[in-house]
């Protein structure tokens, strides 16, 4: 009996012992649960927190541009433009709502983000489809943009962000994404900005400007209209003549009418093209400023200076106010003709600056040469590509310049106004511009590498004297090629080729030898 009592108490022992870990674990598990609980309920509230916050930020902080040629960023050009702004600009987003095109709605928030001077309101064209009627009478299609300040706007249409060129020799569609270049320009007109006149001569077959070319002439706020010599003298409200690609000559009354508006403060951009026909009346203009050209076609004996063909020329950019911009970007010049330039006369009345030359290894090929080998005869670079010149005179005299071009800046304020600046570039092939000759000459799509077309972006703002000219080239959507310089290509060929098998092999003779040592 008494073992069965010391059997009992040493069980009930047992049994208060079991209660209170039990109670002790119970309550642990309860403190435990409840930090569990409590840092839940804290990391909830940071991530709603953080949300908040997140969703507060513009969306240039929030998003990245991953796209093809960067899409959705917007510029330096933009940039200035949109710092410049001083009054309220308003982009109707015209959609359809839930088929909103995010590329677009990507970019307008670029904007948005950049400047409180832009704001954005999105119109249902399903519950207000006559919005656009009281801006433009004709229709507007969906995901177009209409941008208005004050009692000035202007429609950019869906179809003029998306560009399409077809070309028919390929059957290439390449498109082009111009959302950019299109909506700034918008911006630079309703704020205010004032415009220019650009007149484009006619009637000797010139080739026509492309759409990348009037594109950027349009969002420089430059009207552009044809002018047929034979019939009319050059306008007076005339900013730029253009001259590009003649292929016939002038005659000596059209040639005379060029010569005169020059002589008188003009503004031009020549453009001749390489052929076999004599155009004396055309020389007589390039004459008067001391441009000889020198026949034959350019072809590079530089490898570095050229890329696929001896004649598809990537020449030397100089440092002058109209290249500034290009310089450390590739350009090409196909099919060029060189010229010479007199600088030496101690009595000249102009000032010429070269902005594109060739190697010292360029020579000249006449048209119908049989082989592209520098023969005896053949003329020697260095050659000048492209020049730009000046010339000043005072408002009472025609074509006598009596301003010292390197004094200028000790004019007075009086004698500044009274100023006529002749300012005219001239570059001797078409190709370095217009996609549309050099994709023709070459039989393929060729798309200009980006360094053309700030070039010609360049060569507007330099000759129409404009504070801000926007002219942002359109984005391709399709993958960039690179320009390569023929020698660069050959090395690269040369390293794949030789050099990686090469070391591979190296590498595997080291090892097996290594090995064989062990």
């Amino acid at each position: 009996m008494n073992l069965f009592k010391k059997k009992t108490n040493a069980s009930a022992a047992g049994t208060g012992i079991s209660d209170v870990t039990d109670r002790k674990l119970d309550r642990r598990s309860l403190v435990n649960g409840s930090f569990a609980t409590g840092m839940a309920v804290i990391i909830i509230a940071a991530i709603v927190v953080i949300n908040m916050i997140v969703g507060a930020l513009p969306s240039d902080v929030t998003e990245f541009d991953m796209s093809t040629n960067k899409i959705f960023t917007i510029g330096d050009t933009t940039k200035e433009v949109l710092s410049a702004l001083d009054r309220d600009v308003t982009f109707h987003y015209l959609v359809q709502t839930g088929s909103e095109d995010t590329r677009i709605e990507k970019l307008l928030n670029s904007y948005k983000a950049a400047s409180d001077h832009i704001k954005i309101e999105k119109v249902d064209i399903v519950a207000q489809p006559t919005f656009y009627q009281q801006y433009t009478d004709k229709a507007v299609s969906p995901n177009s943009v209409i941008v208005t300040s004050g009692d000035k706007s202007k429609v950019v249409d869906n179809y003029s962000i998306y560009l399409q060129d077809y070309m028919n020799y390929t059957g290439n569609n390449n498109i082009s994404f111009d959302g950019e270049g299109q909506l700034t320009s918008a911006i630079a007109y309703v704020a205010g900005g004032d415009t220019s006149s650009a007149y484009t001569v006619t009637g000797h077959n010139e080739i026509p400007l492309s759409s990348d070319m009037k594109d950027l002439l349009e969002k420089s706020s430059i009207s552009v209209s044809d002018i047929n010599l034979l019939s009319a003298g050059i306008p007076e409200d005339c900013d730029l003549l253009i001259i590009f690609a003649p292929q016939t000559d002038f005659t000596e009354s059209e040639a005379g009418k060029v010569i005169k508006y020059l002589a008188d403060g003009g503004k031009a951009l020549l453009v001749s093209i390489l052929s076999k026909e004599e155009s004396p009346n055309f020389d007589s203009i390039l004459a008067s400023y001391g441009i000889s050209r020198i026949p034959g076609l350019v072809v590079e004996g530089d490898s570095n200076h050229y890329t696929t063909a001896p004649y598809i020329l990537m020449p030397d950019i100089a440092s002058a106010d109209v290249t500034g911009k290009v310089t450390g970007l590739n350009i090409i010049d196909a099919y060029a003709q060189a010229f010479g330039v007199n600088t030496d006369d101690d009595d000249l009345t102009y000032t010429a600056t070269p902005l594109l030359t060739t190697s010292a290894e360029a020579f000249t090929k006449p048209l119908d040469t049989d082989t592209l080998e520098k023969e005896d005869g053949d003329a020697e670079g260095p050659f000048t590509l492209g020049v730009k010149i000046e010339q000043n005179m005072s408002s009472g005299s025609y074509g006598e310049p009596d301003v010292d071009l390197e004094k200028k800046e000790e004019q007075t304020d009086e004698k500044e106004e009274d100023i006529k600046r002749t300012k005219i570039l001239y570059y001797s092939s078409p190709c370095l511009f217009n996609s549309d000759a050099l994709s023709s000459l070459m039989q393929m799509y060729v798309e200009m590498p980006k360094g053309n077309m700030q070039l010609f972006a360049d060569s507007i703002t330099y000759l129409t004297d404009r504070e801000i000219t926007v002219s942002i080239p359109a984005k391709s959507m399709q993958e960039p090629s690179i320009t390569v310089p023929e020698g660069t290509s050959a090395l690269i060929g040369n390293i794949v080729m030789f050099g990686l098998p090469a070391a591979v092999l190296i590498t595997g003779i080291f090892i097996t030898v290594k090995r064989m040592s062990r």
